[in-house]
């Protein structure tokens, strides 16, 4: 959760920040952050930056305040960390802002206060709270390049986190460090009843590489305050979207026509109906042709002719986006058989994430696929049907006659899944399963051979599917 970016005021700072003062001289900043957070799951915050060095950013910013007004300076600084908060996904409400040394020598603090809704999550999931912290500022650090100062940066940090009246602690961050060529991070946690205490300190010595940041922060983790105490209700968004694909098998040629429904979260579909309209349907049809085009292309599926179409723009229904190509090589040939290969897992199936699933996720695929005259199915998958605590993965295979079949897959991920119920979950499923078939002796002789899997590219980022 990005609390502040580096500087007290990231209006007035941020652009002299990454404007290179800080080539030539050390930087040092110390945050406190307190908390009283509330069985709702709101907090009341207390945030607290104080930069100590440069002089000359110091003095700069104190030039800014001095030009903008204290009032202005002060608004100016609410407004920019509230949007910020909310680019992590929270919402600041009734923050006051105050600047303290912005007409004397010394350093420079700011002070913002405020309410954040939704600051802990209930997780139904094990019956939990969480609230999740970025010790290490990493969100911070993403907007800078250390490795291009010539000085050093220090940023030492305080997590004051009261939790509320009998809530039971059950899990905290762990102590930790690591360090490099004189660069380091510590991490240090302590708990008095209800509250727990974290310090950290992120050291970048001068001179800092890149391998000296990927020693100290090459293990990725979640920083968790984990405890119990009185249920609460789950807020989270649910990523949906529902696939229909019809592959016809020809003399020559695969026909694949593809149907993509993009039904929640609400929201972003109306934001990407109109990001699509201002930007201009036919770019980004030609776009998404473009980018399935290649997909198929770079597994050796040749494509003689396609085109896309979005519709729906301008309704309150799904985003609908259909697809319609002309392939060749479409499935591989092996010893005479050819194989469709299919993933189960619905690209689902390698996700990265570090602590919890924050959304649900609900995408069902719909595939019937059709071989010509002469032809038939050989070898079927079995059915699938795994489910751990609330979430599955299902596929049920349906033989229509000996040339058609119809797939109905489901992948529904609960809110809150743990990273090692997910991969517990997905290590039982398949990676991929075969559809296998025979043509007659004239079609066989036309060579329809090549890579069997088709992965689908989608306009919704379902979550972290494609991240990566």
């Amino acid at each position: 959760m990005r609390k502040f970016g580096f500087m007290v005021i990231a209006l007035l700072f941020f652009g002299v920040l990454s404007g290179g003062v800080l080539a030539s001289d050390d930087y040092k900043e110390v945050q406190k952050n307190e908390y009283w957070v509330s069985w709702n799951g709101s907090a009341n915050v207390t945030l607290i930056t104080t930069v100590y060095s440069p002089e000359s950013l110091l003095n700069k910013t104190r030039e800014s305040i001095a030009q903008m007004g204290l009032e202005n300076a002060t608004k100016a600084f609410v407004t920019q960390m509230a949007q910020r908060l909310s680019q992590e996904g929270y919402y600041l409400k009734n923050a006051t802002g105050e600047i303290i040394g912005y007409n004397s020598t010394g350093p420079l603090t700011t002070i913002i206060r405020g309410e954040i809704p939704n600051f802990a999550k209930y997780y139904s999931y094990g019956d939990v709270w969480e609230i999740t912290l970025d010790i290490l500022r990493v969100a911070d650090l993403a907007q800078i390049d250390p490795t291009k100062m010539n000085g050093s940066m220090t940023l030492e940090n305080y997590f004051i986190v009261h939790l509320p009246k009998g809530a039971k602690i059950t899990e905290i961050p762990n102590n930790y460090s690591a360090q490099s060529n004189g660069s380091y991070i510590k991490i240090q946690v302590s708990t008095n009843g209800t509250t727990v205490y974290v310090h950290s300190i992120i050291h970048f010595a001068k001179g800092v590489t890149y391998s000296d940041i990927q020693a100290i922060y090459g293990q990725p983790r979640a920083f968790v305050i984990q405890y119990k105490g009185k249920a609460g209700v789950e807020n989270y968004t649910t990523w949906e979207m529902r696939i229909h694909n019809n592959i016809t098998v020809q003399e020559n040629q695969t026909v694949f026509d593809s149907v993509e429904e993009y039904i929640k979260p609400e929201s972003y579909i109306n934001y990407l109906k109109f990001q699509i309209t201002y930007q201009g349907v036919q770019q980004a049809e030609q776009s998404l042709y473009q980018k399935y085009a290649q997909s198929f292309q770079v597994q050796g599926v040749g494509v003689k002719s396609g085109s896309v179409k979005i519709l729906n723009l301008n309704s309150t229904g799904p985003l609908i986006v259909k697809y319609h190509f002309i392939l060749t090589n479409f499935t591989h040939r092996i010893n005479g058989t050819y194989v469709y290969a299919y993933d189960p897992k619905l690209e689902l199936g390698n996700m990265q994430f570090l602590n919890r699933l924050d959304a649900a996720i609900n995408e069902t695929k719909i595939t019937k696929f059709i071989l010509p005259e002469g032809a038939k199915f050989t070898e079927l998958p079995n059915d699938i049907n795994i489910e751990l605590n609330g979430s599955f993965v299902k596929m049920t295979v349906k033989k229509v006659n000996d040339r058609e079949v119809i797939v109905t897959s489901n992948v529904y991920l609960r809110y809150g899944t743990p990273v090692n119920a997910y991969q517990t979950l997905m290590a039982k499923v398949p990676n991929r399963v075969e559809f296998k078939y025979t043509l007659s002796e004239k079609e066989s002789s036309n060579g329809i051979c090549g890579p069997a899997l088709l992965v689908g590219l989608a306009l919704l980022p379902l979550l972290y599917r494609r991240r990566r």
